[in-house]
């Protein structure tokens, strides 16, 4: 007898009733419903009318949007006593609309204050959650608390982050119309409160006329908490401020806090565990270190039966329980060798080793080819700094194998190696590359899709991405005017496809020559 995992039945059974779907209709909604149809003509006056509007732009055919609908409906009818506008554009209709809006799928929910600039909508396509997503933006951005109780219990219970501003007596005004923006901007993320209560006041501020920001972390004791120390209060600064320290001290990453870690740019320090003992274990020691080393490595611990195939990305074996570092400016792996089981106390040593510079990475790279006998360089993790530092123009391809993108350009990349390559002056000052970016770890550049391609100019400059079509003609006037060797490639190409003709004329003049 055979059976079938419940999930994926139930994953099967939910993208067949979406696919199916009902009648066109069952997207648009419901003419008795609170929601108000949008046009060109209508979209504009109707956002600055109101202060507050969800949009879903959608289109009547999409399955997404016939399941979303009848509840687009049921949250308009609940939003209206609280003057939050639930509103559709129909993208089959209003075409440069939804263009000038970047709507590449559907449904697309964008979230208006009173103007044509939008954010996404970022809550599950439910009623209850698009009225309690809704509702929490209708709220102000910033809650001014007083009370010392009330405080209290703020900070008692948290589900999110907090990010607490405490205003002296004579605190400058600019200052708070920092918070408030930043606010406005990261309200999704945290919670923001204000408070002028004396006993914080003296706790938290040390100058009478500069506010204090204090962040709150759930599931941490109030006296963890970190006090902003900077000297200079800025929205760039305080943004920064806030990125590293609304992390947990070890928390646990998966794929809704996976981004957020890359985006802070800090080393990503992992403990995959395979028993929830492990972890146990290790957590007070590792908490001690972030706290030692806070806004300067981010500590994660990774459940290894969910996310386990992850550590291949990191230069280690899949045998657990592991621990490993991730350097993301450099994308540089450092891990505590696995020839042995891994000694929980050899830990905190190997992150001083790691912050004094004294750990060695794990490189992954291909073995160095004993032959280049093609016209495409193939460049390996080994030896790629070596050979994008030459005194030559070096054009780098990072390519993956399944790519379809990359296989696509293949012929043509091979064809303009080949001018350089069989040209013996452009030869000595061009090197067309590629490198399969999944086998071989390079660094000091960020690659986020394939293919993706950089010039490494001779004169040492910095590394130049092209951005533009992956036509024969553009890569090389790209390297023309970009590399500094100045090389001609597509005169180089003109030049030989005019010889045959030369010759042709030559025998042709000597032949008439000889009649005479």
């Amino acid at each position: 007898m055979k059976f079938i995992n419940v999930s994926i039945l139930t994953s099967v059974l939910a993208m067949l009733a979406v696919a199916k779907g009902g009648a066109d209709d069952a997207a648009i909604a419901s003419p008795d419903s609170a929601v108000v149809k949008l046009t060109a003509d209508t979209f504009g006056s109707f956002i600055k009318e109101n202060p507050l509007v969800l949009a879903e732009f959608f289109a009547p055919w999409c399955g997404h949007c016939k399941s979303l609908g009848p509840k687009f409906s049921a949250a308009a009818d609940k939003l209206v006593e609280k003057d939050i506008k639930l509103a559709q554009i129909d993208c089959t209709q209003e075409r440069d609309l939804c263009a000038d809006y970047g709507i590449r799928g559907y449904p697309t929910l964008k979230v208006f204050r009173g103007t044509t600039n939008s954010s996404d909508y970022l809550g599950q396509r439910e009623e209850e959650s698009i009225i309690s997503y809704m509702t929490k933006q209708s709220l102000p951005s910033v809650s001014a608390i007083e009370d010392s109780a009330d405080l209290l219990d703020t900070f008692a219970e948290l589900s999110e982050p907090v990010i607490l501003q405490v205003l002296p007596p004579d605190f400058k005004p600019a200052a708070n119309e920092t918070f408030y923006s930043l606010a406005d901007e990261l309200r999704n993320e945290f919670s923001f409160v204000s408070t002028s209560n004396p006993e914080y006041v003296e706790k938290y501020t040390s100058k009478k006329s500069t506010p204090a920001y204090v962040v709150f972390r759930p599931g941490e004791k109030t006296e963890d908490a970190s006090l902003f120390k900077g000297d200079t209060i800025d929205k760039a600064t305080l943004e920064s401020f806030i990125g590293v320290e609304t992390k947990p001290l070890f928390g646990e990453i998966s794929g809704a806090t996976f981004q957020s870690y890359m985006e802070s740019k800090l080393p990503l320090a992992y403990f995959f565990w395979d028993d929830e003992s492990q972890k146990e274990a290790v957590s007070d020691a590792i908490i001690k270190l972030a706290k030692k080393f806070r806004g300067e490595i981010n500590f994660v611990g990774l459940e290894a039966k969910k996310y386990g195939m992850h550590a291949k990305n990191l230069n280690m074996k899949e045998e657990f329980p592991l621990f490993v570092i991730h350097d993301l400016e450099g994308n540089f792996k450092y891990g505590i060798s696995q020839d042995k089981a891994l000694n929980y106390a050899d830990i905190p040593k190997f992150v001083e080793e790691f912050k004094a510079g004294k750990a060695l990475p794990i490189v992954k790279s291909e073995p160095i080819p004993e032959v280049q006998d093609e016209a495409v360089y193939h460049l390996v993790g080994y030896e790629h700094d070596k050979v994008v530092q030459q005194k030559k123009d070096v054009l780098v391809e990072y390519y993956a194998p399944w790519c379809g993108h990359c296989k696509r350009l293949a012929p043509t990349y091979e064809e303009l190696a080949a001018l350089y390559k069989n040209d013996s002056d452009a030869n000595e000052k061009v090197v067309i590359a590629k490198i399969d970016h999944t086998a071989n770890d390079v660094s000091g550049i960020e690659i986020t899709g394939y293919p993706t391609i950089f010039l490494y100019p001779a004169d040492g400059s910095k590394p130049i991405s092209y951005e533009g079509q992956r036509s024969l003609e553009a890569l090389a006037n790209f390297i023309q005017e970009k590399g500094s060797t100045g090389v001609d490639a597509l005169k180089i190409r003109d030049a030989k496809a005019a010889e045959p003709e030369a010759e042709e004329s030559t025998e042709t003049n000597n032949g008439a020559h000889d009649e005479l």
